[in-house]
């Protein structure tokens, strides 16, 4: 059995484990499901993706211990392939403010959540800010899990700290405030990694249609002897006449740039 389907099979292993336990498992359940394997940051975020899908509850996960997360290993995963030291250096003071942070107790978390429901306008938001401070550490650890899929680890988590604030920010008191700032948390990173994917695509696609157009912009001068119109690459190609003028013009701009 290759390591795909052992997977797979693990993943039926937690399914048929949540079934057992009216939808709920462990910690060590999901472990047990894996037995001699190390599950690398891509498979537990593939885990948590199958966990949300199947509406299976990770009963005796607290992700907002926020002593849970080591940054002082961040560092080289965060920037294998940065190219801007001034970046690496804000990262890294970003971090010597998280190590200052003083984490929440389970009593001062229970006071929070009371005054972010109940108090005036001033002692909500104070609330919020802290509920907000004391969970960023949860949105590294969760951005660790979706490191590698195109989108740089700081990237991933200024946008999970984002949802973490508007989740804590709107919470009026319906559903689990964990399980809700979790959901957001992830959702925001999922979508800012296919958002990133779909720009790819599209950066790929106009670089394909400038090539195209380019090249045929180079055998219609050597066939006829002359430069070629907008219109008369759009009839050849069947690029809009609009986006060849967009095109060529750009590549007017270049070459002057390059003159100068």
């Amino acid at each position: 059995m290759d390591k795909n389907q052992q997977f797979l099979q693990g993943l039926n292993a937690i399914r048929n484990k949540a079934a057992i336990k009216r939808g709920t498992v462990s910690v060590a359940d999901i472990l047990a499901a894996f037995p001699g394997t190390e599950l690398n940051d891509a498979q537990v975020a593939l885990i948590y993706d199958y966990l949300e899908r199947e509406n299976i509850t990770l009963e005796d996960y607290e992700p907002h211990d926020v002593n849970t997360v080591g940054l002082d290993d961040l560092a080289e995963e965060a920037w294998g392939g940065a190219d801007s030291e001034r970046e690496q250096r804000i990262f890294e003071m970003y971090q010597d403010d998280l190590a200052a942070v003083p984490p929440i107790s389970t009593a001062e978390e229970e006071d929070l959540r009371r005054a972010l429901l109940e108090g005036d306008a001033k002692e909500s938001r104070r609330a919020a800010e802290r509920l907000t401070e004391g969970n960023l550490r949860w949105v590294v650890q969760i951005a660790r899990g979706y490191a590698g899929r195109g989108v740089p680890l700081p990237d991933l988590i200024q946008e999970g700290n984002l949802a973490l604030w508007e989740c804590i920010q709107g919470y009026g008191g319906d559903g689990d405030l964990t399980a809700l700032v979790e959901k957001a948390i992830h959702k925001s990173m999922k979508d800012l990694i296919r958002e990133a994917g779909s720009f790819e695509k599209m950066e790929d696609q106009m670089a394909a249609m400038a090539n195209r157009i380019m090249e045929t912009v180079k055998a219609w001068e050597e066939e006829n002897g002359r430069p070629a119109t907008a219109a008369e690459i759009s009839a050849r190609t069947g690029i809009p006449e609009s986006k060849v003028e967009e095109v060529l013009r750009e590549s007017a701009k270049a070459i002057r740039n390059e003159e100068h």
